[in-house]
């Protein structure tokens, strides 16, 4: 667990083939009940219990541990992933998987588990953004630090269905999307341990505000995996949807979240057709459910546009440092949004879009026949999805939106990519796989990550429902 694979950069620079963490860093040796008062305040915030100076004490008292470097320096750590990480642009609250990332400092430091986890996910930001080999390695082995933590913590059934223990693994898939190097397996996997959590504690157990947030974390992940494997989850149940009635009607991600999670099981029915034998009554079954959902989907947009769109258009040449990623001017003018949380909230519209329609529309070419102007306004409204993607991107690749942005744009990328290979429009989908690799962390993959780094997860579990 806590030997890993090491990233490679441009330089040849000399690095350790292996680090190990002490367990036991984020604790030190704790006084006796006697004088455990004066030695800290509860509760600790955003990191260690750190002794208060008070009056000079025996020389017989218990003396702490001292606090490892990592403890000393977490909410220096702390406060540049958050600064890094999310928007440093004024506007609208953030949606709730990246709100949740702004209550992370004010958090009682009772957990070890969760200490190890902000440990981890921090120092790989930093390692990411100054692209060094000793932060990589260092955040490596608070990694295997933090799943050691882990795993101890799911041992104990009452302690594995806490808060902290759901926010921690959260953390732990992010830190995968930050310097995984398991072609997505490790992400997969943590989003399929969070499932299990979340079958464990049922629908009735999301109630305060920051449950709520780790429970809009964990639906957004479980979507975009199923996009990519094309099986639906359990959170498309009515159970599970009752869970985010109440905050649907104000906020609009929330809703469009409700949406796009019925788009997975759609995926999946279609793929299963042919073992079924294609009755027409499945079929059509298929295509009436899945323009509902669109129907839902265009009414969505008609009440987030209700006082007209929330972008402008720009030149690309205006959105900082985007065609130092990709400096082909393909796509220009681009989107200018109102706010980060607009632009997140239509990229995953476009997205999921994208996908279902496009699901759509080869159901319809294979079992109903399409005239010519039919197919012309199909194919002109995949196409103004995939284009609006690509538009979008330069927006959230900027440094001053922050990591949650930039890696926001992946799995749209990939789906663009995907549609405009298919199509044989070669050039956007270079264009696409080129923003990819760029907007992900530039410079830092070599051998590069594939474009589709699920793919191999998505072969394991094919013929199989291992996805939640």
């Amino acid at each position: 667990m806590q030997s890993f694979i090491l990233h490679k950069f441009d330089d040849n620079a000399d690095r350790p083939a292996l680090i190990r963490e002490d367990e036991d860093s984020y604790s030190y040796l704790h006084q006796t009940p006697s004088t455990n008062k004066a030695s800290c305040s509860p509760p600790v915030q955003t990191g260690a219990c750190l002794p208060l100076m008070t009056a000079p004490k025996p020389l017989v008292a218990p003396i702490p541990k001292q606090v490892s470097a990592v403890a000393a320096d977490r909410i220096q750590h702390l406060g540049n992933f958050i600064a890094l990480y999310l928007p440093r642009a004024d506007g609208p609250a953030l949606p709730p998987p990246s709100a949740l990332m702004l209550g992370l400092p004010s958090m009682p430091a009772n957990s070890k588990v969760l200490l190890a986890a902000v440990d981890a996910l921090s120092a790989a930001q930093i390692a990411v953004e100054n692209k060094n080999h000793a932060l990589v390695n260092r955040s490596r082995s608070l990694y295997g630090t933090a799943l050691s933590q882990m795993l101890q913590v799911i041992q104990d059934p009452a302690a594995a269905l806490k808060d902290e223990t759901l926010l921690s693994t959260y953390l732990l898939t992010l830190y995968e999307v930050f310097v995984g190097a398991t072609q997505g397996h490790g992400f997969f996997y943590h989003v399929q341990g969070l499932l299990h959590l979340l079958k464990q504690r049922g629908p009735s157990s999301f109630h305060s505000r920051m449950s709520m947030q780790i429970f809009h974390g964990i639906r957004y992940n479980s979507l975009t995996i199923g996009y990519h494997v094309r099986k639906a989850a359990m959170l498309d149940s009515a159970e599970w949807l009752a869970v985010t009635t109440k905050a649907a009607r104000v906020d609009p991600y929330v809703a469009l979240i409700d949406i796009c999670i019925t788009i997975p099981r759609l995926l999946e029915r279609t793929d299963r057709l042919p073992k079924t034998g294609c009755s027409q009554a499945d079929i059509d079954a298929l295509l009436d459910d899945s323009q509902t959902v669109a129907n839902r989907a265009f009414e969505w947009l008609s009440l987030f546009e209700k006082n007209g769109p929330r972008y402008d258009y720009l030149n690309v040449a205006s959105m900082e440092g985007f065609l130092e990623i990709c400096s082909d001017r393909l796509f220009d003018p681009v989107s200018d949004f109102h706010c980060f949380s607009a632009g997140i909230c239509y990229m995953i519209y476009w997205m999921s879009m994208l996908i279902m329609q496009g699901n759509t529309f080869k159901l319809l070419q294979q079992h109903r026949q399409l005239d010519m102007k039919q197919l012309i306004m199909w194919d002109r409204q995949l196409v103004g999805y995939a284009d609006s993607i690509c538009r979008s991107v330069p927006y959230h690749c900027r440094s001053i939106m922050g990591y949650t942005a930039r890696f926001g744009c992946l799995t749209p990328l990939v789906v663009a990519s995907k549609f405009y290979r298919a199509k044989g429009a070669i050039k956007q989908a270079t264009w696409c796989e080129t923003v990819y690799m760029g907007a992900r962390v530039p410079g830092l993959y070599q051998p590069p990550v594939p474009l589709e780094p699920m793919e191999e997860v998505k072969k394991t579990i094919q013929h199989s429902d291992k996805f939640i």
